[in-house]
């Protein structure tokens, strides 16, 4: 019998894990999703956002090479304010790397950071930190967000959500043979596959098997070089 998950019918996205749902318009929240798929999960899932800024940390912490799993609006927590009243704060985002390590995300415009002294806020969320919850604490505001690796991060999900074994097989035949760095080109030229090959070299950049420049469009002319043994 054929395995369930391996046929070719169409099945919807996962609904989000998020322990917070937003109205879908207020005046301080535009609420969105982000379809996903990570490793830990291995299904398409969708994750919520309340603003553009949300949904921008969202697809770059996506592409990060060392991902596992992406948590939106994870369980509050608990603190004592600098003034030293009891209150709660949710994070955005709950990221978990490879290496198990575990990252709060608090995205936040500057501005507002500014006004509120988030700064001063969020050093007593990481004092009073549940044991558990998280190895580090991490605020995302405008200038943490390249406008170009928002624009990259976002193709590669796109590109992600058009799954290519074979192509990604062929360019990492290829890219384990590589000595110097040469144009994603003659990478493609190489190949009989023509846009899958660009492709497949797009994620392949995100999986850490090749470096490029992500803080420019990543194109057919974009520059690509082997990553470094580090071993």
């Amino acid at each position: 019998m054929t395995d369930y998950y391996d046929d070719d019918f169409y099945r919807p996205p996962a609904p989000t894990v998020a322990g917070l749902m937003f109205p879908r318009r207020s005046k301080l929240t535009v609420r969105g999703f982000t379809l996903a798929m990570t490793p830990a999960e291995r299904y398409w899932r969708q994750i919520i956002s309340a603003s553009q800024g949300e949904r921008e940390c969202c697809l770059l912490t996506l592409a990060h090479p060392n991902l596992w799993n992406l948590f939106d609006q994870p369980r509050p927590v608990g603190y004592v304010d600098v003034d030293g009243k009891q209150r709660t704060h949710r994070f955005d985002y709950l990221a978990e790397f490879k290496d198990g390590t575990r990252v709060a995300i608090a995205v936040k415009p500057k501005e507002r950071v500014e006004r509120l002294n988030f700064r001063a806020t969020l050093q007593a969320i990481w004092r009073d930190l549940p044991k558990g919850f998280a190895d580090k604490v991490c605020l995302v505001t405008e200038s943490e967000r390249h406008r170009i690796e928002v624009q990259n991060a976002e193709l590669l999900n796109f590109f992600r959500r058009c799954p290519d074994p074979e192509a990604d097989d062929i360019v990492a035949g290829l890219v384990g043979r590589l000595c110097n760095e040469l144009p994603i080109a003659e990478l493609v030229a190489s190949t009989d596959l023509g846009a899958r090959a660009f492709r497949a070299v797009f994620r392949a950049i995100y999986a850490g098997k090749l470096r490029a420049n992500t803080r420019q469009p990543i194109s057919i002319n974009s520059i690509v070089a082997p990553q470094q043994d580090t071993r």
